[in-house]
């Protein structure tokens, strides 16, 4: 059984079973606790991706190495605290939160006389405790004297862990306070020879962790959980068939590459969305890249209604908007606050305001690096996800763009083929021209696709994936876009009359990469949506050779 959303329900025997990408982030991690001492000083950890990038599983995963490995719990107790702590209101409640995750790992490995007895030292010392002292460390001391007992270092691992600093000091949080007490009580807690070691989990650096007057400045060592590489991907999909009996999965892996590798560009390489992936090669065995991730897209609506329908309204405004104005295409980051204000008809402070809330959430990021700090959201599928919700036009530009990632893959296959089998190149069989026959074939190219791409064209033209390997064609690319680049203000021309015709909305990826070459500004191509990345790069690559 998948637990898509909830990996800490899955048992140790399932989580080593299925715990197949991230191997070089484990090894990494399990080597540093292996280092740490009984007593002495120690690094703390924090794991940083998006949500679905496998925070929860690493930590559940490190859990499960601790208990089992004995190089590790020779000293070390691992402390699995819950993923949410809604019943932290301060520092103290943070203690004795750590105090039960205690009790559970005990009872896990069956010292329930040790875990009883702490239990009742908990309920007793909480009654005896001042209820006002929000900093009180009384349950601190239980845990170091416990552990201390059990001649065992505890291992905290804490999820959400930005959330939780944004609980235990409240006033500091709304106050701005860049030297919260409670902030400051808990790093001197955890500085001494025989402190916890910390792991924790976020989706984000917030200010606690990187302002050089906070806290926790240079305090954790950040270890960011990037998208899985496409081999990554392939290996967990290959597992799953593999664990599942499911050979016919590991065919169409083989088979229809360009599907998966489709899919792949369009979730980002997230951990989370590969069981969704696996699910979606099962049952369907026929299925092409856009019905895939129309099925992903459907799976995960209740996910993501909610996220949405959680904030605030003018937050959800914002976040539509982000998602949808498509209004400033090209060589961006996102947009600006006074775009987003513009395009909401809100007052352009209430934007800011509210995208500091929506950073300080890890649903906004921002870069200040190209001019006017721009803004996005953070996460590819929950962002795809709006557009898929929004008008049938902003839809189908996303429909689009599955087509495109699945033809642009699909013609490196057949290449590929091809030249493994020394055959003749089917996407090259008319002859190349040279010299002014060139522009016979940009003419040629855009001619035929005038009436499909007009500006007015709102729809998703009748065969588009035809017309999209004619435009990946290496006539088109290599024949005309490459020979056209040659010369600046021809290429100019050329860029400006290609978004005329809406090829922007069916085959952004490679408008972009010739608006990058056209303009040397390679150096964008890592800030554009996540999305569109790895197939920018790739257009790019052809057009320039390098």
């Amino acid at each position: 059984m998948s637990h898509h959303y909830n990996p800490d329900w899955l048992s140790e025997e399932a989580l080593l079973a299925s715990f197949v990408a991230r191997q070089n982030d484990f090894a990494f991690m399990r080597t540093e606790l292996a280092r740490a001492p009984l007593q002495g000083n120690v690094q703390h950890y924090l794991l940083v991706g998006v949500r679905g990038a496998g925070k929860t599983t690493m930590l559940k995963r490190l859990a499960v190495a601790i208990r089992r490995e004995p190089d590790l719990n020779d000293h070390l107790l691992a402390l699995s605290f819950p993923e949410e702590l809604y019943q932290v209101k301060n520092l103290s409640d943070f203690w004795w939160v750590a105090c039960e995750a205690l009790v559970d790992e005990l009872d896990y490995l069956e010292q329930s006389h040790e875990a009883e007895k702490l239990l009742l030292a908990i309920d007793k010392i909480r009654k005896q405790g001042d209820k006002n002292n929000l900093a009180a460390d009384a349950g601190f001391k239980l845990l170091q004297d416990t552990c201390a007992a059990l001649k065992k270092r505890p291992v905290m691992l804490v999820d959400n862990l930005d959330l939780v600093f944004d609980r235990i000091d409240k006033s500091g949080r709304k106050l701005k306070d860049p030297h919260s007490p409670a902030y400051w009580a808990l790093r001197e807690a955890l500085s001494t020879t025989t402190s916890p070691i910390v792991i924790g989990g976020s989706v984000r650096l917030s200010d606690a962790f990187i302002d050089y007057d906070k806290a926790f400045y240079d305090f954790f060592l950040p270890k960011r959980l990037g998208k899985l590489s496409l081999d990554e991907m392939h290996s967990v999909l290959e597992h799953l068939a593999d664990a599942q009996d499911q050979p016919e999965v590991k065919e169409r892996l083989r088979s229809n590459p360009a599907r998966v590798e489709a899919l792949y560009e369009l979730t980002g390489g997230n951990p989370r969305a590969l069981g969704l992936i696996f699910e979606l090669l099962r049952n369907g065995p026929n299925s092409r890249a856009v019905e895939d991730f129309e099925r992903l897209m459907d799976i995960t609506t209740p996910y993501y209604k909610a996220r949405i329908e959680d904030l605030s309204e003018q937050a959800q405004v914002i976040m539509h908007a982000l998602a949808v104005n498509d209004a400033k295409l090209g060589l961006r980051f996102g947009h600006t606050a006074a775009e987003i204000a513009s395009y909401t008809d809100l007052p352009t402070t209430s934007i800011s305001a509210q995208l500091s809330l929506l950073e300080d959430e890890g649903l906004v990021e921002k870069s200040p690096a190209h001019g006017r700090t721009q803004y996005r959201i953070t996460e590819q599928m929950f962002r795809l996800w709006l557009q898929m919700r929004a008008t049938r036009r902003i839809r189908q530009n996303v429909i689009s763009l599955a087509k495109f990632f699945e033809a642009m893959y699909e013609q490196e296959e057949l290449q590929a083929v091809l030249k493994e089998g020394g055959g003749t190149n089917v996407v090259t069989t008319s002859k190349r021209i040279q010299g002014a026959q060139e522009r016979v074939i940009g003419s040629y190219v855009m001619e035929a696709l005038d009436a499909e791409y007009g500006a007015a064209q709102q729809n998703i033209p009748e065969g588009l994936e035809g017309r999209l390997h004619k435009l990946l064609s290496i006539e088109f690319i290599e024949d005309f876009l490459v020979t056209k680049l040659k010369a600046p203000d021809s290429a100019a021309l050329v860029l400006k009359e290609m978004r005329n015709l809406g090829y922007e909305k069916h085959a952004r990826p490679l408008i972009l990469a010739f608006e990058a070459a056209l303009e040397g500004r390679e150096d964008m191509l890592t800030e554009l949506e996540p999305e569109l990345q790895g197939a920018t790069m790739h257009m790019y690559k052809r057009l320039t050779g390098n």
